[in-house]
């Protein structure tokens, strides 16, 4: 973990305060009798409940119920809760600031959001072209798409417990479950509060404490997979034409050739890939297009919405 991602609070310290001020265990307190959860909140302030302890059942029920005396109250914990403290803390309020909130809060946090789409692609690209040199460019961007695609920001955000701290307007009731998707919305408008507070080292360290585990899977799934027949299928269940795959260039001695090939579908160009063999670009260049195809899919979702 980078220098610049170093406000972490320690969580046992933390639990062991809170069961002192209780005057014992915090799970023996409240197993015994759950109506004593508002109660207990209401006499010790747990301002946040750690993320090492969010596996705990018990803790995971404090932690939606608890309650902020003020905004500056809820921005403190939410800080503390993603490891990070900023220097302007207007930054971190206009990030979990969703839109239905705006009259009471100011601006809300697409434009954030926008941004911190950007930063993520850079740093997880970054992250693949420097730990993954063996890899091809088709299996790279799968895996790319894979780490920063709406699931996997939703898991992240849930790691990073953001859901409390989010501010909504009064027609959601912070009883009910947030929709996923605002939740990967705050994760990406998150990203680009804290890249504008404290530059790309301190965004890196933030978005691979969160995804960095996501990385290995997503390439491992890339490599495995035959992406001509995913793209495929794909295909055929947007009710669109089979591929078709062109030779563009065959480069090198005959015993160690290059072979470019692209993919394309009604015509237009969706990827294209490079290999030892025809097979190999061939699979490389459904992976691109897969890719693309997903990022178009997305594109659209967000205009429908």
């Amino acid at each position: 973990m980078g220098a610049s991602f170093n406000k972490w609070i320690d969580g046992e310290t933390l639990m062991g305060d809170v069961a002192e001020e209780l005057g014992g265990s915090l799970s023996g307190v409240v197993a015994g009798d759950a109506s004593k959860t508002g109660a207990l909140i209401e006499e010790v302030e747990v301002e946040i409940i750690p993320r090492r302890k969010a596996a705990d059942p018990l803790l995971a029920v404090l932690s939606e119920q608890r309650r902020f005396r003020s905004d500056d109250d809820r921005l403190r914990a939410c800080e503390t809760a993603i490891g990070y403290i900023f220097f302007d803390k207007s930054l971190l309020r206009n990030a979990l600031t969703h839109s239905s909130s705006v009259q009471n809060r100011g601006p809300d946090n697409e434009r954030l959001e926008f941004f911190g789409d950007a930063i993520l692609d850079l740093v997880i690209r970054e992250y693949l072209f420097h730990h993954y040199p063996e890899q091809n460019e088709g299996e790279l961007t799968e895996a790319k798409s894979a780490v920063v695609c709406r699931d996997a920001l939703v898991r992240a955000a849930k790691r990073a417990d953001l859901r409390p701290f989010i501010f909504l307007g009064r027609g959601m009731n912070r009883r009910q479950p947030v929709p996923e998707s605002l939740l990967a919305d705050a994760f990406e408008a998150v990203v680009a509060a804290i890249y504008l507070d404290g530059g790309i080292p301190a965004a890196r360290d933030f978005i691979l404490a969160y995804l960095g585990a996501d990385i290995p899977l997503a390439l491992e799934k890339s490599v495995s997979v035959n992406h001509k027949s995913s793209l495929q299928k794909t295909l055929q269940q947007k009710r669109r034409p089979l591929p078709a795959y062109r030779l563009l260039a065959a480069t090198g001695p005959e015993h160690s050739r290059t072979f470019q090939v692209a993919v394309l579908v009604e015509g237009r160009e969706l990827g294209r890939g490079i290999g030892q063999n025809k097979k190999a670009a061939e699979q490389a260049a459904a992976c691109v297009a897969l890719a693309n195809l997903e990022r178009e899919s997305e594109a659209g979702e967000r205009k429908a919405t």
